[in-house]
């Protein structure tokens, strides 16, 4: 049986401002379960999101290896 999760412990989160998943204090427990959690780091507090961020379609590989020529620039005879 899994040990209850409680307010204080560390958690890994997905953080909204920091967009990316990082540790996270628990801040509210309902039904042995985070509702809200706090950043570490940047320290917001936000829903718990149970390490789940935003969905971001990936590009085609295509368009990224243009994407790196065009950061890149024009290359010349040095």
């Amino acid at each position: 049986m899994a040990a209850a999760i409680r307010v204080g412990e560390v958690i890994d989160d997905y953080c909204t401002r920091c967009k990316a998943v990082m540790n996270h204090s628990v801040i509210s427990v309902v039904d042995a379960a985070p509702v809200r959690t706090e950043c570490r780091t940047c320290y917001s507090a936000h829903k718990y999101r149970n390490a789940k961020g935003r969905r971001v379609r990936p590009s085609s590989k295509s368009d990224l290896f243009d994407e790196v020529l065009q950061r890149m620039g024009p290359i010349g005879r040095r």
